[in-house]
């Protein structure tokens, strides 16, 4: 209802109507909106938490960590739906202080499957191993919060394919441990792709690839 109606939109009663409970027991478990937004939120990382184990079978490999960011992106309704409910949430915590503690919560639970896979990778030899994993994380996730922010907020000009593209240079430049190559994607803006931008698809391909081969790391429990 959130992702459909907006905050203005959604109240306890428009819940209770909806959900078929009265409104004293929506109020039971939801004292007022704000709880009501936290635990949409929660019920949205549930869902991106079972869709990325799904997905990556418990792989912990660069090619797992890039299923996984790319799960955090709407590139389909089920994400964007999330992603609406994400920034619904997060423009609520600007004017509602309370809300502090479950916007760190909710940054920290999407941070997680990063982490770990980014961690298992530097063992593992696929990335530098002085590379602190947490740090990395919360930069891919910031990354991951600033996409998600422009495929939402300004579709007609942000695309996918440009979304991936960055989310692939960053990766590249994590591989090797310097800093976001200036590949001409990146500074053409979101609607040039790799194909339009003088390197042609082969190329892209062949720039991303050390990312996607390799054994498959061991898994998790």
């Amino acid at each position: 209802m959130i992702a459909r109606n907006g905050l203005a939109g959604t109240t306890l009663a428009h819940v209770a109507d909806e959900s078929g409970w009265s409104i004293g027991s929506i109020r039971h478990y939801f004292p007022n909106k704000d709880e009501l937004i936290a635990a949409a939120l929660w019920r949205v990382g549930e869902r991106v938490d079972d869709r990325i184990r799904r997905r990556t079978a418990g792989g912990m490999t660069m090619n797992e960590l890039r299923i996984a960011a790319v799960e955090l992106l709407p590139l389909d309704a089920d994400r964007r739906e999330e992603a609406l409910v994400h920034l619904a949430f997060l423009a609520q915590v600007a004017v509602e202080p309370a809300l502090a503690d479950a916007a760190e919560g909710a940054a920290q639970r999407l941070q997680e499957p990063l982490a770990a896979r980014i961690a298992y990778a530097a063992k593992a030899g696929e990335l530098p191993a002085h590379l602190d994993a947490e740090h990395e994380a919360a930069r891919l996730r910031v990354l991951l919060d600033g996409l998600r922010l422009q495929l939402i907020t300004t579709p007609r000009h942000t695309t996918a394919s440009w979304a991936l593209t960055v989310l692939d240079d960053h990766l590249t430049a994590l591989a090797v441990g310097g800093a976001v190559p200036r590949s001409s994607t990146s500074r053409a803006g979101p609607r040039r792709s790799a194909a339009g931008s003088g390197a042609s698809p082969t190329t892209a391909r062949a720039r991303r690839a050390p990312l996607l081969r390799g054994s498959r790391g061991r898994r998790c429990r």
